[in-house]
């Protein structure tokens, strides 16, 4: 495998997809002889040699085909798309993301797999959830690689020491956030305002949406709803009335301090990723020992749905090889590889038959089980990234707004936003 430059990976594009043939292998039905392979990000040595044993796996069954990667980075993805789906430069196979898929089914790049999907036995163990979130008119034009899904983090020696058990109910949650904060003179739990994926599952858990389908092919706002209005009531009450979560993270989101504070024993829980044992280690693994895992909880009891951002696979439609393609995304997401790669990344494969080697985060595979996704809009990017719309409703509440004044904006910005 090589990792080709911009330059180069276009300058191949007419020798790797040779012939003329729109559905199967190379022209003439022989191995092509390049695969163009992009993934997302800036690569790293040791995702390079992931990808090497993924090459040489993928060569027992196409030996004649050699395999090139190349990396997007992130801020590059969207212009790098539009000029594939516009020039006919696109990859065999591509990784995006799960948000993503949708807007390119509609645009047309992305292949239908229906028929490759049917007869791929592994399939049947992918999350049902993500892979609803890949079809279009009962059809596959993708399949769920990867997720990263929340839980809480937590100290289990505190817990044990002060006999809290993992919280249930959002009561629950306060009072264990109450318990930990009294005793050990830390705040009881990080809550960051700019965190929308956190603040989705709390919406959900007490049975909110962002919007539902208006019946006339758009969605219909529903943040300015009692059960969404409640939720952020509670998530931002933690900070400004029950006083167990610090100002000092409004305007913040996980990575700007609560992440760093857990692991140096200076605050008890707050809602992050598996990819953060990782991260954190590298802060202090004084206490990594201590650190467990619960699902994110609903109101009234059980484990909220939580959204999973993550990473897809697909075949690009203008590939001359598309069975050696998909060929090659069974190899990449096979058992073997799926879990090589989770444990790598951190991030939870969207296999069910797939858990870390880590004991301390098989939690989160149980957490990806109840996997949720927000309205499949090409607008959603914008709300969530650009406009940052629940991060500003939330941090005016913390501030002191009101919050149906604050969600009723919000939800007015839905409707615009999420029907383009």
């Amino acid at each position: 495998m090589k990792v080709a430059a911009v330059t180069a990976a276009i300058a191949l594009a007419a020798t790797a997809c040779g012939g003329d043939k729109k559905d199967g292998d190379a022209g003439d039905g022989k191995d092509p002889a390049q695969l163009k392979v992009w993934m997302m990000g800036d690569g790293t040595p040791e995702q390079t040699k992931f990808l090497d044993g993924v090459e040489a796996e993928f060569k027992q069954k196409h030996p004649n085909t050699d395999v090139q990667v190349k990396y997007v980075p992130w801020p590059q993805v969207a212009t790098t798309f539009q000029k594939a789906a516009a020039g006919g430069e696109g990859p065999d196979v591509t990784e995006l993301g799960n948000t993503d898929v949708q807007s390119h089914i509609e645009q047309g790049s992305l292949a239908d797999i229906t028929d490759q999907f049917t007869g791929w036995a592994d399939g049947k163990t992918l999350n049902k959830t993500a892979l609803g979130n890949d079809t279009a008119d009962g059809k596959t034009y993708a399949v769920p690689w990867y997720g990263g899904v929340r839980g809480v983090w937590y100290r289990t020696d505190w817990f044990q020491e002060l006999g809290i058990q993992p919280p249930k109910t959002w009561a629950d949650l306060t009072a264990a956030a109450k318990k930990v904060q009294g005793s050990k003179k830390v705040p009881g739990i990080g809550i960051p305002s700019d965190q929308t994926n956190a603040l989705l599952s709390f919406v959900w858990g007490n049975a909110g949406e962002v919007a539902v389908d208006d019946g006339k092919g758009g969605f219909k706002g529903q943040l300015d709803q009692p059960q969404a209005v409640e939720a952020v009531k509670y998530y931002a009450g933690l900070v400004t009335t029950e006083k167990v979560a610090p100002e000092k993270y409004v305007g913040k989101n996980e990575l700007e301090g609560p992440q760093r504070d857990f692991a140096l024993g200076k605050l008890g829980m707050y809602v992050d990723g598996s990819w953060a044992l990782k991260e954190m280690k590298k802060v202090s693994e004084k206490n990594a020992d201590k650190w467990g895992v619960f699902p994110i909880p609903t109101k009234t009891g059980g484990n909220a749905p939580v959204m999973a951002g993550g990473s897809d696979l697909a075949v690009w439609n203008d590939s001359k090889a598309k069975g050696a393609a998909f060929d090659y995304i069974t190899v990449l997401n096979n058992a073997k590889n799926a879990k090589g790669w989770a444990d790598y990344s951190g991030f939870s494969s969207m296999r069910s038959d797939v858990k870390f080697s880590d004991p301390k985060l098989e939690i989160f595979t149980s957490i990806a089980g109840n996997t949720k996704f927000p309205p499949i809009s090409a607008g959603w990017g914008e709300f969530e990234q650009a406009k940052k719309v629940l991060p500003n409703a939330v941090k005016a509440i913390m501030q002191g707004k009101s919050a149906e004044e604050e969600m009723k904006k919000a939800n007015e910005q839905a409707n615009t936003l999420l029907n383009p």
